[in-house]
């Protein structure tokens, strides 16, 4: 073989490819230039996480800081001189303080043309967010304390205490802290989210002065937990936001507010609805953009584009002759016009409207889904990441005024030219009862013959109201492509209640979850089947979350399929309810009803009220730390389906310390392991040749590996006697 050959062969994707696939996130200009600096994500091996470091482009791409381990929303100083953004870094000093041990999230400063980032931030819980003043004289910035560390003496009453006085000050802290824990005395609805229960700290407003480097706390409430908080231009109020007082954890209506150095708190906006509130205060001060739902619709509604007039109160909807959800708007220089995104059929593209003719136009579209962008000082530029369906991650600047769009960077590019990739295709076809056209797309294996039979493997989503696309972020481009790998025909698709295709499509889900959405996934299985090219004794299925739901329902009412992978889904409406975080608003908003109001309605819903009736062999995945949908759900149903038919291949797979994200930022070793035991179970039912030899090569390798050890530990013991 050549030397030109070798070069050119192309191997198949493995699990390992996780470690060298890059993910682009926020893009950002210079202000007042057209450089580009963004931050890249990528799993790491040695240490079992993850590095998230920023680059920048002005010629070609170059990195910018180390990202040990993790620099992040990177926001410019408004003359561009300085970039900060937020990172965890260094030991902290041994000397008895306040503050705990481990680092934690600060602010960072660096120049525009490198250096040694400064920390700029020393705050002993960490900072959550931050923004710049117009001027570029302070930072506002979030940081969450609890009552007794508001009461707690400040940083300048410390340096006057004697070091026996502040260990002291240590022991009773982390006592107290025991205290809460042991029991644990829960008194609010919404208590743990993602991997951690919640603690009695708050987000309170802090300003600090880049020149004096003197730190204030502008808040100092036991009640409102802010986090997010912008300093208007004369530096003396901030406009931030809070859930509404006197209605729990769970409401979704907002307040935002305008907040003096004091603490003086002045309403400005009274009634915003939504699950949580992110908004963009224009340059002048005076406006505020947001997204807003409809409260008679809760999760079932779409989010619209709202602008408010901070003087007087009132709210003006923007762009409803789009009938789709608008994401991420931000204002240009000039506040003449806002910027968003609009997901539509399977993509994602950037549209404007000018804020006072409501006029709108749509500024980049093409095959890709745009997941990130920002826009130039001048007007004149856009960059934005986008997925693609051969490369989850690329890097684009696209000059306005000529619509010329200009590649900035690809860092997957020349990897994945080395690796054997699936071909996808779209189709569109008939839903349940023809109602809706439903979206999806068949990915084959590299070197497919139409002529073979091939197993299926049916992946289908979670929300329920996203979209997915044959544009795919790292995280189903790798799985996808991974199945290909494996042999397997890759079907998936958006059922009726995803997003992407109107508000009565996205509505259409409601009060029946596993009824005509199944059907419209079913209706493409069957579309794949005509083609001729799968073996119909060959099919296996699975999803997580909603789609583990799915994945549940369609086995308890179905028995095509040969196998089955159910994930950290919702098996049981009334104990998601009673244990989910503030999801547990799906259920009151798409079924209409708690489980204290018609429990045996829920049950009907439920997965788990059809386990008698499953057939199909089945490996339920779920995360022992997942408090977005609990663990109970799925031990519900893997004790219901063994009570039934103990006779079933069911396994229950748990991972110690993960959560909801386990597929997404989990550990990368985990993630990998998850991804190993779908495939070892589809092919154990689809592939069993392939399945055995697996199995046996993998025994070899444990036996000569015990053997090594084996060799060594005699060789030890040897030597050992010898001295």
């Amino acid at each position: 073989m050549t030397k030109k050959d070798s070069g050119t062969k192309k191997s198949s994707i493995s699990v390992e490819d996780l470690y060298q696939l890059k993910q682009i996130s926020n893009p950002t200009f210079r202000p007042n230039t057209n450089e580009v600096y963004y931050s890249i994500n990528q799993a790491n091996k040695e240490d079992n996480g993850y590095r998230n470091t920023i680059w920048k482009i002005a010629d070609i791409p170059q990195q910018f800081t180390q990202g040990l381990p993790n620099d992040y929303n990177i926001k410019w100083s408004p003359d561009g001189e300085l970039l900060a953004f937020i990172s965890v870094r260094g030991v902290q000093s041994s000397k008895p303080s306040l503050e705990n041990k481990s680092p934690k999230p600060q602010i960072y400063l660096i120049p525009f043309d490198g250096g040694e980032a400064i920390q700029l931030t020393k705050i002993s819980n960490g900072v959550n967010n931050f923004e710049w003043s117009l001027d570029g004289t302070k930072i506002v910035f979030i940081s969450k304390l609890n009552k007794d560390e508001l009461e707690a003496p400040s940083e300048e009453e410390q340096k006057e205490m004697l070091p026996d006085e502040i260990a002291l000050m240590n022991m009773e802290k982390k006592k107290f802290e025991e205290k809460k824990t042991e029991p644990r005395v829960i008194t609010r609805t919404e208590y743990r989210s993602g991997t951690s229960y919640k603690d009695d700290k708050k987000g309170q407003i802090h300003v600090i002065d880049l020149e004096s480097k003197e730190v204030k706390r502008w808040t100092n409430s036991i009640e409102d937990d802010y986090n997010s908080a912008y300093l208007l231009s004369d530096n003396s109020y901030v406009v931030t936001a809070r859930q509404k007082p006197g209605e729990g954890d769970e409401t979704r209506n907002w307040e935002l507010l305008k907040i003096s150095p004091k603490g003086k708190v002045s309403v400005i906006i009274k009634d915003h609805y939504g699950w949580g509130l992110n908004f963009e205060l224009s340059s002048d001060g005076k406006k505020a953009i947001s997204t807003i739902s409809d409260e008679n619709l809760g999760t079932l509604a779409q989010e619209r584009l709202c602008v408010y007039d901070l003087t007087d109160g009132t709210r003006t909807l923007l762009a409803e002759e789009i009938d789709n959800h608008k994401n991420m708007a931000i204002w240009s220089e000039d506040d003449q016009h806002i910027y968003f995104t609009v997901p539509e059929k399977g993509l994602e593209a950037i549209w404007r409207v000018k804020v006072d003719t409501n006029e709108i136009e749509k500024i980049v579209g093409g095959k890709k889904v745009i997941a990130g962008f920002d826009i130039s000082t001048d007007k004149e530029w856009l960059t934005y990441h986008a997925f693609h369906v051969n490369d989850p991650s690329k890097l684009y600047r696209y000059h306005i005024p000529s619509e010329k769009e200009e590649l900035l960077d690809a860092p997957n590019e020349k990897y994945l030219k080395k690796k054997k990739l699936g071909k996808t295709e779209e189709v569109w076809y008939d839903g349940n009862n023809a109602d809706f056209q439903i979206q999806g797309w068949i990915m084959t294996p590299h070197k497919f013959d139409s002529s073979k039979k091939y197993p299926l493997a049916l992946n289908m989503h979670g929300g329920p109201h996203v979209m997915w696309s044959n544009h795919q972020s790292i995280p189903m481009f790798h799985e996808f492509q991974l199945l290909a790998a494996a042999g397997y025909v890759v079907f998936y698709c958006n059922p009726r209640g995803s997003d992407g295709y109107g508000q009565e499509f996205f509505q259409a889900i409601e009060k029946a979850w596993g009824d005509n959405d199944s059907q419209d996934i079913l209706n493409g299985v069957d579309l794949v089947v005509k083609r001729g090219f799968i073996d119909e004794k060959r099919m296996c299925i699975t999803g997580g979350s909603y789609a583990g739901f799915m994945t549940a329902w369609i086995v308890g009412h179905d028995n095509r399929f040969a196998a089955a992978v159910s994930q950290r889904g919702v098996y049981f409406l009334s104990s998601f309810w009673a244990t989910s975080d503030g999801a547990r608003v799906l259920i009151d908003d798409e079924f209409g009803v708690s489980p204290l109001e018609d429990n045996p309605f829920l049950w009907e819903r439920s997965p788990a009220a059809f386990a008698e009736n499953i057939t199909t062999p089945l490996r339920i995945i779920h995360s022992d730390q997942d408090y977005r949908a609990p663990i109970p759900d799925a031990e519900m149903l893997f004790q219901g389906i063994k009570r039934s038919n103990p006779e079933l291949d069911v396994e229950f797979i748990r991972y110690p310390g993960e959560g909801h994200e386990l597929s997404r930022s989990g550990q990368p070793t985990r993630r990998l392991d998850r991804l190993e035991k779908i495939i070892e179970w589809f092919n154990k039912y689809c592939q069993p040749e392939k399945y055995h030899s697996i199995v046996k090569l993998k025994k070899a390798t444990e036996k000569l590996k015990k053997e090594a050890f084996e060799q060594l530990h005699e060789k030890m013991k040897d030597l050992q006697k010898e001295k």
